[in-house]
Protein backbone atom coordinates (compact mmCIF):
# COMPACT_ATOMS: atom_id res chain seq x y z
CA UNK A 1 0.00 0.00 0.00
CA UNK A 2 3.01 2.41 0.74
CA UNK A 3 4.08 2.16 -2.86
CA UNK A 4 3.64 4.93 -5.44
CA UNK A 5 2.79 3.31 -9.26
CA UNK A 6 5.94 4.51 -10.27
CA UNK A 7 7.37 2.38 -7.79
CA UNK A 8 5.87 -0.89 -9.25
CA UNK A 9 6.32 0.50 -12.85
CA UNK A 10 10.19 0.93 -12.42
CA UNK A 11 9.99 -2.71 -10.70
CA UNK A 12 8.23 -4.10 -13.80
CA UNK A 13 10.26 -2.41 -16.50
CA UNK A 14 7.79 -0.42 -17.96
CA UNK A 15 6.26 3.38 -18.31
CA UNK A 16 3.99 4.34 -15.57
CA UNK A 17 1.43 5.40 -18.11
CA UNK A 18 1.49 1.84 -19.82
CA UNK A 19 0.79 0.47 -16.13
CA UNK A 20 -2.35 3.15 -15.66
CA UNK A 21 -3.42 2.19 -19.30
CA UNK A 22 -3.90 -1.56 -17.98
CA UNK A 23 -4.57 -1.22 -14.12
CA UNK A 24 -5.85 2.70 -13.78
CA UNK A 25 -4.41 2.09 -9.88
CA UNK A 26 -3.11 0.11 -7.45
CA UNK A 27 -6.06 -1.41 -6.32
CA UNK A 28 -7.31 -2.67 -9.86
CA UNK A 29 -3.56 -4.14 -10.23
CA UNK A 30 -4.36 -5.88 -7.09
CA UNK A 31 -7.54 -7.24 -8.22
CA UNK A 32 -5.84 -8.65 -11.07
CA UNK A 33 -2.91 -10.56 -9.53
CA UNK A 34 -6.03 -11.92 -6.49
CA UNK A 35 -7.97 -13.09 -9.54
CA UNK A 36 -4.74 -14.76 -11.29
CA UNK A 37 -3.66 -16.23 -7.90
CA UNK A 38 -6.59 -17.41 -6.53
CA UNK A 39 -7.30 -19.34 -9.78
CA UNK A 40 -4.43 -21.77 -9.03
CA UNK A 41 -6.58 -23.09 -5.76
CA UNK A 42 -9.99 -22.40 -6.17
CA UNK A 43 -10.81 -24.34 -9.77
CA UNK A 44 -9.19 -27.31 -7.79
CA UNK A 45 -11.21 -27.09 -4.93
CA UNK A 46 -14.35 -26.52 -7.26
CA UNK A 47 -13.29 -29.94 -9.34
CA UNK A 48 -13.16 -31.52 -5.88
CA UNK A 49 -16.41 -31.04 -4.57
CA UNK A 50 -17.72 -32.15 -7.55
CA UNK A 51 -16.19 -35.38 -6.62
CA UNK A 52 -17.46 -37.65 -4.07
CA UNK A 53 -15.10 -37.37 -1.43
CA UNK A 54 -16.31 -37.61 2.14
CA UNK A 55 -15.38 -33.65 4.23
CA UNK A 56 -12.92 -34.79 6.11
CA UNK A 57 -11.06 -35.72 2.45
CA UNK A 58 -12.15 -32.44 0.95
CA UNK A 59 -10.76 -30.40 3.88
CA UNK A 60 -7.20 -32.40 3.93
CA UNK A 61 -6.42 -31.65 0.41
CA UNK A 62 -7.87 -28.36 0.99
CA UNK A 63 -4.82 -27.97 3.62
CA UNK A 64 -2.50 -29.15 1.81
CA UNK A 65 -3.07 -27.21 -1.52
CA UNK A 66 -3.86 -24.13 0.70
CA UNK A 67 -0.11 -24.94 2.54
CA UNK A 68 1.11 -24.97 -0.97
CA UNK A 69 -0.31 -21.96 -2.71
CA UNK A 70 1.12 -19.92 0.20
CA UNK A 71 4.43 -21.55 0.22
CA UNK A 72 4.74 -20.59 -3.72
CA UNK A 73 2.28 -16.46 -2.80
CA UNK A 74 3.87 -16.62 0.77
CA UNK A 75 2.02 -12.27 0.69
CA UNK A 76 -1.39 -13.39 -0.30
CA UNK A 77 -2.58 -13.70 3.39
CA UNK A 78 -1.48 -10.22 4.12
CA UNK A 79 -3.13 -8.61 0.70
CA UNK A 80 -6.27 -10.16 1.46
CA UNK A 81 -6.56 -9.34 4.80
CA UNK A 82 -5.62 -5.85 3.94
CA UNK A 83 -7.55 -5.04 0.70
CA UNK A 84 -10.79 -6.46 2.86
CA UNK A 85 -10.75 -4.61 5.25
CA UNK A 86 -10.60 -1.15 3.57
CA UNK A 87 -13.38 1.00 3.13
CA UNK A 88 -14.26 1.23 -0.36
CA UNK A 89 -13.74 -3.31 -0.93
CA UNK A 90 -17.30 -4.35 -1.60
CA UNK A 91 -15.72 -5.51 -5.42
CA UNK A 92 -13.28 -7.17 -3.92
CA UNK A 93 -15.26 -8.98 -1.25
CA UNK A 94 -18.24 -9.70 -3.74
CA UNK A 95 -14.77 -11.35 -6.38
CA UNK A 96 -14.13 -13.80 -3.62
CA UNK A 97 -15.17 -17.48 -3.98
CA UNK A 98 -17.84 -18.32 -0.92
CA UNK A 99 -19.43 -20.56 -3.10
CA UNK A 100 -16.39 -23.05 -2.26
CA UNK A 101 -17.18 -22.88 1.27
CA UNK A 102 -20.80 -23.22 1.02
CA UNK A 103 -20.50 -25.91 -0.52
CA UNK A 104 -17.86 -27.47 1.78
CA UNK A 105 -20.74 -26.42 4.44
CA UNK A 106 -23.23 -28.65 2.25
CA UNK A 107 -20.67 -31.60 2.34
CA UNK A 108 -19.59 -31.16 6.40
CA UNK A 109 -23.87 -31.11 7.04
CA UNK A 110 -24.44 -34.57 5.03
CA UNK A 111 -21.59 -35.75 6.77
CA UNK A 112 -22.72 -35.28 10.21
CA UNK A 113 -26.15 -36.22 9.45
CA UNK A 114 -24.50 -39.97 8.28
CA UNK A 115 -22.75 -39.90 11.36
CA UNK A 116 -19.10 -39.89 9.47
CA UNK A 117 -18.43 -36.83 11.98
CA UNK A 118 -19.52 -35.45 14.60
CA UNK A 119 -21.24 -31.79 14.58
CA UNK A 120 -19.33 -29.09 14.55
CA UNK A 121 -19.57 -25.14 13.99
CA UNK A 122 -19.15 -25.13 10.41
CA UNK A 123 -18.22 -21.07 10.69
CA UNK A 124 -15.77 -21.67 13.60
CA UNK A 125 -14.43 -25.27 11.77
CA UNK A 126 -13.73 -22.92 8.43
CA UNK A 127 -12.01 -20.13 10.28
CA UNK A 128 -10.12 -22.27 12.27
CA UNK A 129 -8.78 -23.96 9.47
CA UNK A 130 -8.12 -20.90 6.98
CA UNK A 131 -6.54 -19.52 9.85
CA UNK A 132 -4.10 -22.18 11.10
CA UNK A 133 -3.30 -22.35 7.19
CA UNK A 134 -2.70 -18.28 6.81
CA UNK A 135 -1.90 -17.27 10.01
CA UNK A 136 1.96 -18.51 9.98
CA UNK A 137 2.43 -16.78 6.40
CA UNK A 138 1.15 -13.16 7.78
CA UNK A 139 3.81 -13.93 11.15
CA UNK A 140 6.70 -15.01 9.19
CA UNK A 141 8.70 -12.66 10.56
CA UNK A 142 7.97 -12.66 14.19
CA UNK A 143 8.64 -16.95 13.74
CA UNK A 144 11.57 -16.64 11.72
CA UNK A 145 13.27 -14.09 14.44
CA UNK A 146 11.54 -16.55 17.36
CA UNK A 147 12.82 -20.05 16.08
CA UNK A 148 16.04 -17.77 13.95
CA UNK A 149 14.76 -20.61 10.92
CA UNK A 150 15.65 -19.46 7.23
CA UNK A 151 13.28 -19.51 4.22
CA UNK A 152 14.21 -23.52 3.93
CA UNK A 153 13.46 -24.09 7.30
CA UNK A 154 10.03 -22.19 7.11
CA UNK A 155 9.40 -24.14 3.85
CA UNK A 156 9.75 -27.41 6.12
CA UNK A 157 8.39 -26.27 9.09
CA UNK A 158 5.18 -25.42 6.78
CA UNK A 159 5.21 -28.71 5.03
CA UNK A 160 4.96 -30.26 8.25
CA UNK A 161 2.17 -28.10 9.42
CA UNK A 162 0.14 -29.67 6.53
CA UNK A 163 0.26 -32.94 9.06
CA UNK A 164 -0.04 -31.14 12.26
CA UNK A 165 -3.60 -29.15 10.77
CA UNK A 166 -4.97 -32.33 9.34
CA UNK A 167 -4.82 -34.17 12.73
CA UNK A 168 -6.08 -30.90 14.39
CA UNK A 169 -8.96 -31.45 11.94
CA UNK A 170 -9.39 -35.05 12.83
CA UNK A 171 -9.21 -34.51 16.81
CA UNK A 172 -12.23 -31.87 15.59
CA UNK A 173 -14.59 -34.50 13.42
CA UNK A 174 -13.82 -37.17 16.13
CA UNK A 175 -13.52 -36.45 19.15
Amino acid sequence: SGSRMQDIADLAGINKALLHYYFRNKDKLFEQIFEKKSALLFPQMKELLEQAFSFEELIYMFIEKYIHLLLDNPFLPLFVITTINKPDNENFIKKLPTDIIKKLIMVLQKDVQEGKVKPVNPLHFMLSVLSMCAFPFMAKPMITEVTKANDEQFKMLMESRIVEIQNYVKVLLHH
